[in-house]
C-alpha cells in the first residue's frame, strides 16, 4: 500500500549532488533482454522538464529514491539510477547503496501482482479450472475451519482480497500485530489465514491481506505442484528473460507471497509491460491468455481510500486509481517504500520506480508524486490544427 518513508546520508547527498551537477539526458541502452527502446523525444516528453526533475530526485528533495525508468508504450525511454540507503526483506538495513540496473530491490507488495499473474498462467493452463472455485476444496486438511460463510471463499475472492476473513495490515508493519507480520512468523502460515474469523460475507468488502496473496500462492502449489517461486521462474520469468532474482522465505519455508520478491527495475518493467500494456503478451508470444489479462486489471473491489481526491478500485492483486480532479486512471502494482509499476492508458506513459522510503506515511514528495509532479507536466502537446 502507499506506505512512504526516508532515510537520508551524508554520504548519500554528496553522491547525488555530483550526480545532479553533471547529469544529462542518455537514451536507455539497448540490452540483449527483450526491452525495446526509445528517446524521450520519441515518446512526446519535454527533456529539459525530465532532466530537472532528475536533478530535483538526485539532490536529495524526494525520499531516497533508487531508480526510475518511463516507459511510452512497450518501449524504454528513460533510465536512471540513484545512491541511497536501503533495507533487505530478510537482511535488514544494507547500508549506502549505489543502486544500478544489475542491484536486485525489495519489490515488497509487488510481490503479490506476481503471485496474481502465476495463478491466472496456472487456471489458463487448465490446472485451476474456475476461479470461483470454493477454496477449501483445495485444502481438505483445513476442513475443520470450514464453517459457516467461511465454506464459501473462493479464489476469486482471494484475487480481489474480499474474502471477509478478519485480517489487520492498516497498522505498522512494524508492530508486532501486523497481521501480516504474525503470519510470517507463524509455525504455519496458511493455518493461520484460515483460523482467522469471518469478519464480512465474502465477497462483500475489501480488505487489504498478505494472508489473501499467501493462499494463492498455495493454491498454485497445489495445482502444478510447483512452489510459486519455482512456478513463476518457469512460465512467467524464463519466457521474458528475467534470470536474477529473489525470493525470501518465510519461517515455515514457503516463499513469501506478500512481499518477498527481489527484482531488478527492468525486469518489474518487462513484467508489467507483458501483462498491462500489452494485455499478456510479450515480444508476439501470449504469455497470459488476453482475456485474463485485461480481466485482472478490471475494477473488482472498492477500497474506501480517505482520500477525497481519488476513486480506488481493486482488481486481481492489482490497483486502479481515478483521479477526480482530471478523470485519468493509472493501473498500478506498488509496494511499500516506493515501489511502483504505474500505467496511463489514456498517454501510454509508464513510470516505474524502486525506493527505501520504507513505513511511513504523508510524505510530500515521494515515489508516487514523481508522475504528477514532472513525468505527467512533461508531455507534449500535440498542437491543434489552424483553422482555415
Amino acid at each position: 500500500m502507499r506506505l512512504h518513508v526516508t532515510v537520508l546520508s551524508a554520504t548519500l547527498l554528496l553522491c547525488n549532488s555530483l550526480f545532479a551537477q553533471t547529469y544529462t539526458y542518455t537514451p536507455p541502452e539497448k540490452l540483449n533482454d527483450g526491452i525495446r527502446v526509445g528517446t524521450l523525444k520519441d515518446a512526446g516528453l519535454d527533456e529539459a522538464k525530465i532532466v530537472a526533475g532528475t536533478n530535483e530526485i538526485a539532490g536529495g528533495s524526494y525520499a531516497n529514491i533508487h531508480s526510475l525508468l518511463i516507459l511510452k508504450g512497450d518501449r524504454l525511454v528513460y533510465e536512471n539510477y540513484f545512491t541511497g540507503e536501503d533495507v533487505e526483506r530478510g537482511v535488514g538495513a544494507i547500508g549506502v547503496v549505489k543502486h544500478t540496473r544489475d542491484t536486485l530491490h525489495d519489490m515488497r507488495s509487488v510481490t503479490k501482482s506476481v503471485v496474481g499473474m502465476a495463478l491466472l498462467h496456472a487456471h489458463s493452463k487448465g490446472k485451476i479450472k474456475t476461479l470461483d472455485q470454493p477454496v477449501f476444496d483445495l485444502f481438505p486438511e483445513y476442513a475443520k475451519y470450514a464453517t459457516g460463510e467461511k465454506k464459501n471463499i473462493t479464489i476469486r475472492h482471494l484475487l480481489t482480497m474480499t474474502s471477509g476473513l478478519e485480517w489487520d495490515e492498516k497498522i505498522s508493519y512494524a508492530d508486532p500485530k501486523n497481521s501480516e507480520i504474525q503470519m510470517n512468523t507463524s509455525a504455519n502460515p496458511i493455518e493461520y489465514v484460515f483460523g482467522q474469523k469471518l469478519a464480512a460475507n465474502p465477497g462483500s468488502i475489501f480488505n487489504y491481506s498478505g494472508g489473501s496473496s499467501q493462499l494463492l500462492a498455495e493454491i498454485v502449489k497445489k495445482a502444478t505442484g510447483l512452489p510459486v517461486d519455482e512456478y513463476t521462474a518457469r512460465h512467467l520469468f524464463a519466457p521474458l528473460g528475467i534470470t536474477a532474482f529473489k525470493w525470501v522465505k518465510l519461517n515455515a519455508g514457503q516463499p513469501s507471497a506478500a512481499s518477498g520478491l527481489r527484482l531488478r527495475s527492468r525486469d518489474m518493467a518487462k513484467l508489467g509491460v507483458m501483462f498491462v500494456v500489452n494485455k499478456g503478451k510479450w515480444n508476439g508470444k501470449q504469455i497470459i491468455p488476453r482475456k485474463l489479462a485485461e480481466d485482472a486489471v478490471k475494477p473488482h473491489a472498492n477500497f474506501p481510500d480517505d482520500d477525497k481526491n481519488l476513486i480506488v478500485k481493486y482488481g486481481y492483486q492489482i490497483w486502479r486509481y481515478t483521479s477526480l480532479s482530471d478523470g485519468v486512471t493509472t493501473i498500478e502494482f506498488q509496494g511499500n517504500g516506493g515501489q511502483t509499476f504505474i500505467y496511463n492508458p489514456d498517454s501510454g506513459i509508464t513510470m516505474v520506480t524502486t525506493a527505501g522510503h520504507y513505513n511511513q506515511r504523508g510524505l510530500k514528495k515521494n515515489a508516487w508524486t514523481i508522475l504528477s509532479d514532472f513525468i505527467e507536466p512533461s508531455v507534449i502537446k500535440a498542437k491543434a490544427k489552424a483553422v482555415k
